[in-house]
């Protein structure tokens, strides 16, 4: 071998030394970052927002800086937005539908709420997922969360009959602890972690004070709706329906949902309104100040529109910061 080729040689080797070592540096420095957006990105307190006026319509096309984040009422930057201008519901979702069969529900009620959760599948996209649980005095996982409608009716299916008391607070407890282990995002965007209650709304188990349980949901995101068979009182108001216990515990406007009546003991216009519900919503998110983003204490949170007239509900009034 001629010397020139040998020098030729040791250059190329030298090269090619010299991009391994660059190519490694890139990629450690590439997983770097990554874990830092990572790291980064856990410590985003995020907020599902809904907005409505006096009448109840929704307040759409709204922008971040129609709105202004507190916590423990200092104002925070928002450094996140996130709005829905389309006419379809296009954010997935993860549901959970809690069914009571107690005694308080008939089997034509039962067959009715699946009617209504199919149509409602329909409405969503195809990427969201969802879990079915039934409770009466015991709470049962009917079907883990998934996207195929065929396990869905299965799981009504197994609702042989319906009888003795009702665990409604245990069920939104269970029910948040199995929205914790769902999917996180999906076709790379964050799944809506929502619990749809279907009941009367009387416990006859557990106690009305669920301030940890609020402070569970709130701190996995967890929005819970109701949607309520009603009673009413001799003597009351027409068309005014009775309160119950879930109504005291104040879980449903604590987390950002709403309460229906299911007067008519058909629920499908009922789950259309919460589509539209989540449709109509806004994500909001912000990066907590350094002093407090570790400091493993609870703090409040509060959502404000600058929007005259405005009625905001945040499906979160405080967060837990790690230590």
């Amino acid at each position: 071998m001629k010397p020139e080729g040998k020098i030729n040689l040791f250059s190329r080797s030298k090269a090619l030394v010299a991009a391994t070592v660059a190519a490694v540096f890139f990629i450690s420095s590439a997983l770097a970052q990554k874990e830092q957006v990572i790291k980064l990105n856990t410590d985003l307190v995020v907020i599902d927002v809904t907005v409505t006026d006096k009448d109840g319509n929704f307040i759409r096309n709204l922008k971040a800086e129609d709105f202004a984040i507190y916590e423990d009422d200092q104002m925070q930057k928002i450094d996140f937005f996130e709005m829905n201008e389309e006419a379809a519901l296009t954010r997935p979702l993860a549901v959970v539908f809690a069914l009571d069969v107690s005694g308080s529900i008939t089997s034509e009620e039962v067959i009715k709420q699946r009617e209504a959760t199919e149509h409602f599948m329909k409405l969503v996209r195809t990427d969201s997922v969802f879990s079915i649980i039934a409770f009466n005095n015991e709470i049962r996982v009917l079907q883990d969360f998934t996207s195929d409608a065929k396990r869905i009716r299965s799981a009504f299916e197994k609702i042989k009959e319906v009888g003795g008391s009702s665990r409604i607070f245990g069920s939104i407890d269970r029910s948040v602890s199995l929205l914790r282990r769902a999917p996180r995002y999906k076709s790379g965007r964050r799944l809506r972690r929502v619990v749809v209650v279907l009941s009367d709304g009387f416990d006859n188990i557990d106690p009305t004070d669920q301030t940890e349980l609020i402070r569970r949901a709130n701190e996995a995101e967890v929005t819970v709706y109701s949607i309520t068979l009603p009673s009413y009182l001799p003597g009351a108001i027409a068309n005014q329906r009775s309160m119950t216990l879930l109504d005291v515990s104040r879980i449903v406007p604590m987390t950002g949902g709403k309460d229906f009546s299911a007067d008519t003991k058909d629920f499908t216009p009922v789950f259309k309104s919460i589509a539209e519900e989540i449709r109509a919503s806004y994500t909001l998110a912000y990066y907590p100040p350094e002093e407090s983003r570790r400091d493993g204490r609870a703090h409040q949170l509060r959502i404000e529109a600058r929007r005259s007239g405005a009625i905001v509900r945040a499906s979160r009034t405080t967060y837990q910061a790690p230590k």
